[in-house]
């Protein structure tokens, strides 16, 4: 008896638990079936305010505000220019950006790590320096959501402490060049000044983010670089002319092919290959016979590019090194 007692008990806690379940379920379907109806109506309004039209923004409940505030944070995602700094200025005027700045001084991480990725899709740049203060943020989750944030805003005053937080391993690499790259070509003006930085890894990340950044004229600073103490900067410097075009460097370049760091010399001669003409074709093919086996590949490939002629005679000869034979067989296929 006892033991059919139990058992009905227990399938009546079962059923009792289903039951709960599937209202629980239901709860969330009218929830958010009311979440979509809302969307719908005030989509319109949405719109309107990102277009600049002068109707008032309604005045909304506060679950409507909730997801008005989702359809304005959508779409500031895929905006910029005068459309974003508009929905910028409405989560300003509504006392969002306000909010969400206190709430970066929670005792909670995750209430933190939200505040800070909700200011860079609210996109206020009244949110600037408590995003920076975050950056000092004992969770490196805070410190990551907070870098996103500043590269979604723009903020250019971010780009030295982003990378030196990259630098002294508080954000992941990948994290702080995301942002540095979203906040585009406005950081290149920082950048050129840190080439001068005392750290030779800041100097060697600026170097790097000038090139992926940068325009043509961009690239006077560059050159110095390459008798830079720091063989990193060196390599990065080459690199980044590289990436520029920058011909007026050609010269500078082929010097570097001499340089007593084989890693440094392979990033000449693949800078050479990206900025061209015939006046380095001496020195690569020097370093693609001679030199060690990372120099010597990109020399092969970089005269390839520059003369593939040249290489496929070469490569036929008794002497010829295996870098070139392997360029000349790719020009081939």
């Amino acid at each position: 008896m006892t033991l059919f007692i139990t058992i009905a008990v227990l399938a009546l806690l079962g059923a009792v638990g289903v039951l709960a379940a599937l209202a629980h379920r239901r709860r969330l379907a009218r929830r958010e079936a009311r979440r979509r109806e809302i969307a719908t109506r005030l989509r319109a309004v949405a719109i309107d305010l990102v277009d600049g039209e002068v109707t008032p923004v309604p005045r909304l409940s506060a679950p409507e505000a909730l997801v008005f505030a989702d359809l304005l944070v959508r779409y500031a995602r895929g905006l910029r220019g005068q459309a974003h700094e508009r929905i910028a200025a409405y989560f300003e005027d509504t006392g969002a950006v306000d909010r969400e700045v206190r709430h970066l001084g929670s005792r909670r991480e995750r209430v933190r790590v939200e505040a800070a990725f909700g200011l860079g899709d609210m996109g206020s740049a009244r949110a600037v320096p408590a995003l920076l203060a975050a950056l000092e943020d004992r969770s490196v989750d805070v410190r990551a959501a907070a870098t996103r944030s500043l590269g979604r805003i723009g903020a250019t005053e971010a780009v030295e402490p982003v990378i030196a937080a990259s630098v002294a391993q508080r954000l992941p690499r990948a994290v702080a060049g995301a942002a540095l790259l979203e906040i585009g070509s406005p950081a290149v003006g920082q950048l050129l000044v840190l080439l001068g930085h005392e750290d030779p890894h800041v100097r060697a990340d600026a170097a790097e983010l000038v090139g992926l950044l940068g325009a043509a004229n961009d690239a006077d600073a560059l050159p110095t670089r390459l008798r830079d103490a720091s063989p990193d900067v060196r390599a990065a410097s080459a690199v980044a002319l590289g990436r520029l075009g920058s011909a007026d460097a050609r010269d500078q370049l082929v010097a570097t092919l001499s340089d007593r760091v084989p890693f440094v010399r392979a990033s000449a001669a693949r800078a050479l290959g990206q900025i061209g003409g015939r006046t380095a074709t001496a020195a690569l093919l020097d370093v693609a016979r001679r030199d060690e086996f990372d120099p010597a590949a990109e020399a092969a490939r970089a005269l390839a590019r520059i003369d593939p002629a040249l290489v496929i005679t070469v490569a036929a000869q008794s002497d010829a090194s295996q870098h070139l034979v392997e360029a000349a067989d790719r020009l081939l296929l």
